[in-house]
């Protein structure tokens, strides 16, 4: 397969829409058949989102080592400046508040036709999920004592931010500006937002924030690290919360 270097919109539909679909299917129909055989929600659920980002991810490391680029520069892992780092200090809370004052949408999209959450999903995904400290079950596991819970977020994040934050805004963010322009982050954004989150389309008004903050960014500074640091410290602060909770 031919290395991109520019992604016009019919690449950047593909690219964003075949691992949202499959997310979405992986979810709604084999994630049911896996718990019937036994297999654990929490690697079930795993291996159901994760796998079309692990499957892609292999792909354009492929396509990296076609170029014969560089790591950092072929995924734009680039330095930015201080001001920019304050920009995005900032741009994390902003993102935080408005994810917070935007979640009672949850709701109202999880009434409407096909939106709402199967029952298998995980409490953690669905609409009217709330936090009760300290928690007794994360993603179908017991959690007093349970070390193995802190282990499992941990590889979460991991995959999460290095697969998205790698794939989304170091391949295909500039790779769309060169067709784009301006509005690159926009449509990145966009897309990241309904598209790659199908499964979780009752989240959609809520994902707003970060899913448009974060491209814009990412454009601006021409590196990863905005994204980096937002979506990888508000997936951190689930710590906060099941440190206390392993411990109790």
């Amino acid at each position: 397969m031919k290395v991109m270097e520019t992604m016009n919109t019919k690449n950047t539909l593909l690219f964003f829409g075949i691992p949202g679909l499959l997310m979405m299917i992986a979810m709604n129909y084999l994630l049911p058949l896996a718990l019937q055989r036994g297999i654990a929600l929490h690697w079930a659920v795993f291996f159901a989102v994760w796998s079309p980002i692990m499957i892609l991810f292999v792909l354009v490391l492929h396509f990296r080592n076609k170029s014969g680029q560089p790591f950092f520069e072929f995924f734009r892992v680039t330095r930015i400046c201080k001001k920019c780092w304050l920009v995005t200090i900032l741009a994390f809370f902003v993102v935080q508040v408005g994810e917070l004052a935007l979640a009672p949408t949850r709701g109202f999209l999880a009434s409407l036709p096909y939106m709402n959450a199967p029952d298998f999903y995980p409490a953690l995904f669905k609409p009217d999920y709330m936090v009760e400290l300290p928690l007794k079950i994360f993603m179908g596991m017991n959690v007093q004592g349970n070390s193995g819970v802190l282990f499992f977020w941990a590889l979460w994040i991991i995959v999460n931010i290095v697969g998205e934050e790698l794939l989304w805004r170091g391949y295909a963010l500039p790779r769309m500006e060169k067709y784009f322009g301006k509005w690159a982050w926009l449509v990145n954004g966009l897309l990241w937002n309904f598209a790659v989150h199908m499964f979780m389309r009752w989240s959609w008004i809520t994902l707003l924030p970060i899913s448009l903050i974060i491209p814009f960014l990412c454009q601006k500074t021409k590196s990863i690290w905005p994204g980096v640091f937002i979506h990888g410290l508000g997936n951190l602060l689930v710590f906060v919360i099941l440190i206390p909770s392993v411990m109790a």
